[in-house]
């Protein structure tokens, strides 16, 4: 059963030339250590709006989870998977999250689907 569909788009200029200390503000350590040399803007919009797309999944926006507590990582294949953490967890005990992220020219867009009990 389909618990929650969320999908977010960002344009990735919006997180062109950020503070780190704006950054620690939304990203975990190993996010803000697996961003790339290049495509930096793209990595961070296709974060944030996996993360957004997540919260709107669960149908609480961020009320009651922070950004870095939605971590974002990716498998050997490059796949991406929201980090089951202890926040994760008692949000989504029993359910499957599956995320799909996508990138054209100036956007970043994420979907999030929870998959499970109630």
């Amino acid at each position: 059963m389909v618990r929650g569909i969320g999908i977010d788009i960002v344009e990735n200029v919006r997180f062109k030339g950020k503070e780190e200390a704006f950054l620690r503000r939304i990203f975990t350590d190993s996010e803000l250590s697996g961003a790339p040399s290049l495509s930096k803007e793209e990595y961070f919009s296709s974060r944030f709006a996996s993360k957004e797309a997540f919260v709107k999944a669960l149908g609480t926006g961020f009320s009651g989870i922070t950004a870095r507590e939605v971590e974002i990582a990716e498998d050997d294949a490059g796949k991406p998977y929201i980090v089951r953490n202890e926040k994760i967890e008692s949000l989504v005990k029993e359910g499957k999250i599956f995320l799909s992220i996508s990138h054209e020219h100036s956007y970043s867009v994420a979907m999030v689907v929870i998959d499970g009990k109630s």
